[in-house]
C-alpha cells in the first residue's frame, strides 16, 4: 500500500489508506498512527474557568481519523487510543494517563469513549463518498454533524454524573461552550474533503497498479 501512495497528490491519500487492499500489517500501521495522532493533539489542550472540560484539537483527530480510514480500522483506531491511556500511557488531555480515577471514570471519560464510534460514523459518510466517486458538502456536513451526536450526549451524561449536577449545567457545561468551535472544525475538513480532495484513483496510480 504505502510504495503505491501517490506522495506528491495529498488529495489522494485516503483512498490508499482506506484501500479494501490493504494487508493486515499496513492496516495496523494506519490505526496505530491515528490512534498516536489523536494522542498528540490531546496535549494541545487549553483549561478555561467556565468548564470543566478542556479545549483540545482532539475532536479534530478523531475526525480526521475517519476521514482517512475506513470505518472498522477507524473504530479499532480509537479503541486502542482509548486502551493505551487505561493502560497508563500519558495520552489524554494535558498528558493524562488514567481513564480512571478513584474507582470511577474520569469527568471528560464519557466524551473519550464515544470517539471510536464518531469516527466510525464519519468513515462510513466518507466510504460512501469514496465508493460513489463523488463528495457532497452538504451530505457530509450531515455526517460529521451525525458524529458528534454520540460525544455531546454521552459526554453529557457521565459529566453530570461525574459531577452529580443536572442534565442542563452538564449540557452548559460540556456541550455549549464547543459548539462553535467544533463547528468550525468540521466546517473547515468538509471543505477541504469535498473540494480539494480527489474521489478517483489517478491514472498514473492505475498504471502502477496494472503493472504491479
Amino acid at each position: 500500500m504505502f510504495e503505491q501512495m501517490a506522495w506528491s497528490k495529498p488529495n489522494t491519500w485516503h483512498l490508499t489508506l482506506s484501500s479494501e487492499k490493504s494487508t493486515l500489517l499496513e492496516r495496523s500501521i494506519s490505526i496505530g498512527f491515528f490512534a498516536g495522532l489523536t494522542a498528540l493533539c490531546a496535549q494541545i489542550a487549553f483549561v478555561v474557568p467556565w468548564t470543566p472540560v478542556p479545549y483540545t484539537f482532539q475532536t479534530f483527530a478523531v475526525l480526521a481519523t475517519g476521514v482517512y480510514l475506513r470505518r472498522n480500522d477507524a473504530f479499532v483506531s480509537g479503541c486502542v487510543y482509548l486502551l493505551a491511556g487505561a493502560l497508563g500511557a500519558p495520552v489524554f488531555a494535558e498528558g493524562g494517563d488514567a481513564l480512571f480515577s478513584g474507582g470511577a471514570l474520569i469527568a471528560s471519560g464519557g466524551y473519550l469513549m464515544a470517539f471510536p464510534i464518531a469516527s466510525a460514523l464519519v468513515a462510513e459518510g466518507l466510504d460512501r463518498s469514496r465508493t460513489a466517486g463523488i463528495a457532497d458538502f452538504k451530505a457530509q456536513l450531515i455526517c460529521w454533524f451525525t458524529a458528534m451526536i454520540p460525544v455531546y450526549t454521552v459526554g453529557t451524561l457521565w459529566l453530570a454524573e461525574s459531577y452529580s449536577v443536572s442534565i442542563a449545567q452538564a449540557y452548559e457545561w460540556g456541550v455549549e461552550p464547543f459548539l462553535v468551535w467544533d463547528a468550525f472544525k468540521i466546517a473547515v475538513m468538509a471543505a477541504i474533503t469535498t473540494n480539494v480532495w480527489n474521489y478517483s484513483i489517478p491514472e498514473d496510480t492505475e498504471a502502477s497498479h496494472m503493472e504491479l
